[in-house]
């Protein structure tokens, strides 16, 4: 009798548990078809634990437009394979504390996930572009730039708690205080790295750096005492 009732609610917790999985319905969203696709430009559903459909209308869900879920109160989400772009705004001023960016995402725009909680972030190895305060104002301690990042915009993760930093073989440009106030020790410079912005490295605990000598750096880009060598 026990091994019956126990079996009951294996199944009833399996039930459950897929059913919690499932995305949330085309109702909690507003959205617009555009060439065959789908972009979503806003959340009416109550959840704040969002799973974004793959696709809506049979169509595929390819970009979370601008301001889409801000100041929404979500506690997690997650992005479909299908999406390949995340504006402005997007995911601001939340309660996220992890965020998985599918390999699919291309483009993370301005403050996409701006004054969240986020203390584990996975970048999709597909993004090229990462913007202004993409990333701001959160609570992340290590970080990893895939190889297909090419720029990383003005304050991308600043004010975070950086201790681990892994820079992408593919990154060109960084820019004026991209990870301005962290607490960075060290921080390896590949030689993929031709610009390096004001202030992007100020506000850390690194006191020496060695820098490709190719790479153009600015007067501010380390804190003043910095010891800075070339190879």
């Amino acid at each position: 009798m026990k091994k019956h009732i126990c079996a009951i609610i294996v199944l009833a917790l399996a039930v459950f548990s897929a059913y919690a999985q499932q995305p949330n319905p085309a109702s909690d969203f507003r959205f617009v078809e555009h060439n065959g696709e789908i972009a979503i430009r806003g959340y009416e559903g109550t959840s704040k634990n969002v799973i974004i459909p793959e696709k809506i209308n049979n169509l595929p869900v390819t970009v979370i437009d601008q301001y889409a879920f801000q100041e929404k109160e979500l506690t997690s989400v997650v992005i479909p394979h299908s999406v390949t772009s995340i504006e402005k705004y997007a995911f601001a001023k939340n309660q996220l504390t992890s965020v998985i960016i599918p390999h699919s995402v291309t483009t993370i725009g301005t403050r996409a996930f701006f004054n969240n909680q986020l203390t584990s972030l996975t970048i999709g190895n597909g993004v090229t572009n990462i913007g202004n305060q993409a990333f701001g104002s959160n609570q992340l301690t290590s970080l990893i730039i895939p190889d297909s990042v090419i720029n990383i915009e003005n304050y991308a993760f600043s004010d975070n708690q950086l201790t681990s930093l892994t820079i992408g073989k593919s990154v060109t440009t960084i820019k004026g205080s991209a990870f301005y106030e962290n607490q960075l020790t060290s921080v390896t410079i590949p030689d993929c790295v031709t610009t390096i912005g004001g202030e992007a490295f100020s506000k850390n605990q690194i006191t020496r750096v060695t820098i490709p000598k190719d790479t153009k750096v600015s007067s501010t880009t380390f804190d003043e005492g910095v010891r800075k060598t070339r190879q």
